[in-house]
């Protein structure tokens, strides 16, 4: 039997079941015939394919393709390719371009126009080279891969490996957001699984130019020590499958991946508004009432947002079916109607769990799309197959009928990761409940364990697009590779308020950015506010409020949603007028940056680029910028340093953990001696240990499981005692805190009770001691859902008075690095600093520190009460001299998808130093509603001059701003 060479490929690689059973060991030639067997004593075979090569060694089969002069796909099995499926993330094929092989006896090489593959024929290890012949990263020389074959859920498949000699500087960016308050993922091991607050995106990208993208599906484990950094998958039916992606810039890493996996399609200028959302506006009326009140207090707005439950209760069989309920909504199209006469759109919350009673479910019920396991919140509810093409088809048609029909704008996709159970916070459960679902459409769930969300918001995308020409937009709690062709932006779930969590988001926030995926958000005011039981009332939490509104204003997507406490930003008016004056300044400027914004999100869609981008992406050269964590780029010509630490409500330092000299168990040893229970109140005796100290956060590493012989995270209890030591004479405080539950017992009397599910909380007791006095102490706690929190701290009499005699003074200042290499202007003053060095800034509660590279041009539009107003208004272009700047303007109908047909116009702005000259470049391209004449206020920062107005029209200008 002979193959056309397209046909080998696709058996090389592996796609449909027929060919993946056809294919040998040790695979085919270009014409079809089997490759002649590693013969004894020989460890390499190879040969030449269309686009790549295939080689043996060490009984590892292995495929090198190119898909671009500098983007291959990597692949390593043993010979068999137990895939189903074809790839659901990559939607580009293999490259058809020049590539020379080179056999130096000891090494084979590829070399294309751009890049040199460097084959180890003892170890098979990958060196990649850019085409001077400097490397990007290489895989280990001892271990590049390891491909086990296992058996799971029934069906053969492998457990794999495989390896990178990271070098020694190099910073490592990406694989979404997962708690870490750290940029740079050197050093760090992490658990690849879907949470509600961790958006997994399997690909990293290097410092050094390069990127790399998984395309497995599983479960995931990333290292990084000291042997390299390592990707273990736990069911990878194809093998190793990566994708290498080597650039000038990493920009232009990003730019491969997305001719990989898909461009990123423009939203609707008003997406780059502010959206309201709370959970939850109870009825057509409060979220009419909303709206009004907005418009009445001229804060701007374009999105309103209505969370769940407006279907029914969430105790009935309604969840999620794409219906309203009659009494609260009884006129959806006249609601989102009052909205649309507001000039604002409406977003509304859809889950793919539905619920038994509705249409919805009947009818994917009739095919087998729903999974068995009931939704942990409605008990009467269950998730649909994503992963079936009928599944996301009759799940679209329904929320066509039900939704889009009544005129909604946007589609929020909760629990996407996809949420089954009440541990959707902790990735070793969640793995656990997605794994129960079973088998979905392509495959056992063990395989399809991350991508669900890619699927879901897939058939979104593909049911809009068929059915109008309205530009989709679709926010989603999780994410994947390939999410951003699906119009998906993600953000990281149900957060709580705390200045740990807003550094949290910073850091972020830019490693999903980073990945290729342009779009992304957060709960601006932490979604749960349980560390401020006041809530808005709490001037503590409105400074943090403001700060976090501050570091919103530069996200991708502006977004304000939370539970718990009211969060309008209008109530804020009387309740605390510095804080509001804050508010509105920073809703101003995010609206006045609109038409910067809008000309990068086309640069997002036609030039695969980032608008939310680590400091890394515009100086990889400066390696100071490397591991900053609390500042980035908005778009290349605003520097953003979010201010991350309460200045005007500073809390007191902490007491500190009770360390293991003031602890001692009944035999003698540091510490106290702990007892593990399943269950709430002690019921079932599980492991035992001794901690030298009590201050744990469970499951403690990234990869650890439950404590002490528990079988789950969720719903356990704990009992810890000895004997406490005192140090000193005097007054101590003794305290605890934790989430949930706990009690203290000192000298045999309780001395502190909180005995209640709830966050995490202290509390504290004065208790006398003398030095050297050895007292009983018991500790008991549970653990009810949620965090798992528990510290068991003091303050000693003397850590007492230094506490009294210190009063720190209020510290406003941030200090921001500025990269080398460019001059920078304070953005509030002009104030002009060098690069490569830290600077100080003065930020009350109305400034966050904004930077501004030289060469920069910052268009800037009106202040406006919704993104699409005065469409007509003239514009301020700024000019940061120093330097030689362009910057596109970019125009189109901010709605519909006509923009593919070339419907839009664009002008260069470019800025001549030398000279002081602005050049405005002619008008192209044309669409229905263009401004054709345009006023244009040039102002030159630095010397400051008045502005000089210019009436574009269309034609180039030349504009001299300096003698």
């Amino acid at each position: 039997m002979k193959f056309s060479p397209r046909v080998i490929l696709v058996l090389v690689l592996g796609t449909a079941p027929w060919l993946a059973q056809a294919a040998a060991p040790t695979g085919l030639d270009p014409h079809g015939h089997l490759l002649k067997a590693v013969q004894p004593g020989q460890d390499f075979a190879y040969t030449r394919l269309e686009s790549g090569v295939q080689f043996v060694v060490n009984g590892i089969t292995r495929n090198v393709i190119f898909y671009g002069p500098s983007t291959v796909r990597v692949n390593a099995n043993l010979g068999r390719n137990y895939w189903q499926a074809a790839s659901i993330v990559v939607i580009d094929k293999p490259a058809h371009i020049k590539f020379d092989i080179a056999d130096s006896g000891a090494t084979l090489s590829l070399i294309s126009p751009a890049l040199r593959i460097d084959i180890d024929k003892h170890s098979g290890a990958l060196t990649f080279k850019n085409k001077q012949g400097a490397v990007y990263t290489q895989e280990h020389a001892s271990t590049p891969v390891s491909v086990q074959p296992r058996e799971i859920a029934g069906a053969p498949t492998y457990e794999v490996e495989n390896t990178f000699a990271l070098k020694p500087n190099e910073a490592i960016y990406g694989l979404g957001f997962i708690e870490e308050g750290e940029r740079n993922r050197r050093g760090k091991e992490l658990l690849l699984v879907q949470t509600n607050v961790g958006t997994v995106i399997p690909v990293m990208v290097s410092s050094e130019r390069y990127g790399i993208m998984w395309d497995t599906y599983s479960k995931m484990k990333f290292k990084d020590n000291v042997n390299g950094a390592t990707l273990w998958a736990e069911d990878a039916p194809g093998g190793v499958d990566y994708y290498f992606m080597g650039a000038p810039s990493l920009d232009g890493v990003v730019a491969a991946y997305r001719k990989l996996t898909g461009a990123a399609p423009m939203y609707p200028k008003q997406a780059f508004g502010l959206f309201m959302s709370k959970e939850r506006y109870a009825t057509q009326q409060r979220v009419v009432e909303v709206a009004e009140t907005f418009r009445k207090e001229q804060f701007p707005l374009d999105y309103m947002v209505q969370d769940w439950q407006y279907w029914g209760s969430d105790k009935d069989g309604s969840w999620s079916g794409m219906i309203w309920d009659k009494e609260r909504y009884p006129d959806p199209a006249g609601m989102t109607k009052a909205l649309h006469d507001l000039n604002m759109k409406l977003m509304i919350s859809i889950w793919p769990s539905i619920g038994n009673d509705t249409p919805l479910a009947q009818e994917l019920d009739q095919h087998g799309l729903r999974f068995a396991p009931l939704h942990w919140i409605s008990k009467k509810a269950r998730i649909y197959d994503a992963y079936s093409p009928l599944g996301r088809s009759i799940y679209f048609k329904h929320i066509k009928r039900g939704l889009l029909d009544y005129g909604v704008d946007a589609l929020w996709m909760d629990g996407t990761e996809v949420e089954v159970g009440t541990a959707c916070w902790n990735p070793v459960e969640v793995e656990s409940d997605i794994k129960s679902l079973g088998r979905n459409a392509l495959g056992d769930f063990s395989r399809y364990l991350n991508p669900y969300s890619l699927m879901t918001t897939q058939g979104a995308y593909d049911g809009q697009r068929a059915s109008g020409n309205k530009r989709v937009f679709t926010l989603t709690r999780s994410g994947w590779a390939g999410a951003q062709r699906t119009a998906a932006a993600s953000w990281t779930g149900d957060i709580f308020a705390s200045w740990k969590t807003l550094r949290e988001q910073i850091a972020g926030g830019v490693n999903v950015t980073v990945t290729g995926n342009p779009y992304w958000s957060q709960d601006t005011g932490g979604f749960f506010v349980t560390e401020y039981p006041k809530g808005e009332n709490d001037p503590a939490y409105r400074e943090l409020f403001a700060r976090w509104f501050q570091f919103g204003a530069f996200n991708p997507i502006m977004r304000v949603h939370g539970t718990n406490i009211e969060r309008e930003p209008y109530i804020f008016k009387t309740l605390d007028a510095p804080m509001y004056k804050s508010l509105r300044d920073t809703v101003n400027l995010r609206y006045r940056l609109l038409p910067y914004i809008y000309s990068l999100s086309w640069k997002v869609t036609a030039d695969g680029y980032t608008l939310m981008r680590p400091l890394a992406m515009d100086f990889v050269d400066d390696p100071a910028v490397l591991n900053i964590n609390d500042a980035f780029m908005f778009g290349s010509s605003i520097l953003v340093h979010p201010v991350t630490r309460p200045m005007y409500h500073v809390p007191e330092t902490p007491p500190l953990t009770i360390p293991a000299s003031a602890l001692r168990t009944a035999d003698g040893q540091p510490g106290l001696a702990g007892q593990y229970f399943a269950g709430e109140s002690f019921e079932t005796p599980r492991g035992k240990v001794v901690d030298a100290t009590i201050d744990h956060q469970w499951p403690g590493p990234p990869l650890a499981g439950p404590p002490a012989g528990l079988d789950s995270l969720e719903h356990f209890s704990a009992r810890w005692e000895g004997q406490l030591i005192a140090p000193e004479d005097g007054e101590y405080e003794i305290g605890v805190e934790g989430d949930d539950g706990y009690r203290l017992y000192l000298d045999n009397a309780k001395l502190i009770e909180l005995w209640e599910a709830g966050p995490k909380r202290y509390r504290s007791a004065q208790v006398t001691l003398k030095k050297g006095q050895s007292v009983p102490l018991k500790l008991e706690y549970f653990q009810g859902g949620q965090d798992r929190n528990l510290r068991l701290a003091w303050r000693t009499p003397s850590q007492a008075q230094e506490r009294k005699a210190s009063t720190p003074a209020r510290d406003l200042t941030m200090r921001t690095y500025l990269p080398k290499g460019r001059v920078w202007y304070d953005f509030w003053t002009n104030q002009v600093h060098q690069g490569g060095q830290t600077v100080d800034k003065e930020t009350p509660l109305d400034v966050v520190p904004l930077y501004i590279p030289a060469g920069a041009i910052l268009p800037l539009g009106p202040q406006v009460q919704y993104a699409t107003e005065h469409p007509e208004a003239p514009l301020e272009v700024r000019i940061y001299p120093g330097a030689d700047g362009k910057f596109t303007l970019y125009e189109d109908d901010n709605e519909t998808y006509d923009y593919e047909k070339g419907k839009y116009a664009t002008y260069e702005l470019a800025w001549h130093d030398a000279s002081g000259t602005l050049s405005i470049g002619a008008r192209k391209g044309q669409f229905a509603g263009l401004i054709k004449q345009r006023e244009l206020r040039i102002v030159l920062m630095s010397p400051a001059k008045p502005a000089r107005v210019v009436q574009y029209k269309g034609a180039p200008v030349n504009v001299v701003l300096r003698d």
